[in-house]
């Protein structure tokens, strides 16, 4: 692990993130806003999901996927960013690695819900009861990404356990 970390940080991609006085800083904000705007949208869906919201229809929120799907682009950007700028303080953090376990479950529910109920999911309109299978999507996909946001805030706080 160690050569590959030495050679990520002799790029000149992360020297540039190191070294340039505002760089870090324009990541940093440039990661929140992302993650506004893809757990703004995502949330909103989720708690939809799960079955609040009734007076929304799903189809309506799906219409603000493209501004979350954009807000994880962002996101994507810097985290790799901060990754290449300082890989020493992530490859050996428990908590980089439990963010990315759920990153990985977040993104595969959101296919398996896209694939499975996703058309089902936009006829759906106003509903009384929200089914089973889209409370599940929802409460996983809830839980995904807030334990996202809460591994990705612990990475500084845990530091290189291995």
């Amino acid at each position: 692990m160690n050569e590959f970390v030495l050679f990520v940080r002799s790029t000149a991609l992360s020297e540039w993130v190191r070294t340039a006085p505002w760089t870090w800083p324009a990541l940093e904000i440039v990661h929140f806003v992302g993650m506004c705007l893809l757990l703004g949208v995502i949330g909103l869906l989720d708690v939809r999901l799960l079955g609040f919201l009734r007076s929304i229809e799903v189809s309506s929120l799906r219409k603000l996927l493209p501004f979350g799907l954009l807000g994880f682009l962002f996101s994507l950007i810097s985290g790799v960013l901060f990754f290449v700028g300082a890989p020493d303080q992530y490859v050996r953090n428990p908590a980089f690695f439990a963010k990315v376990v759920f990153l990985l479950l977040a993104g595969l529910n959101a296919a398996y819900f896209e694939t499975h109920s996703g058309e089902r999911a936009i006829v759906t309109g106003h509903i009384e009861e929200a089914p089973t299978s889209f409370k599940v999507a929802g409460a996983i996909s809830l839980f995904s990404w807030l334990m996202v946001l809460y591994w990705g805030r612990m990475l500084p706080f845990i530091g290189n356990a291995f």
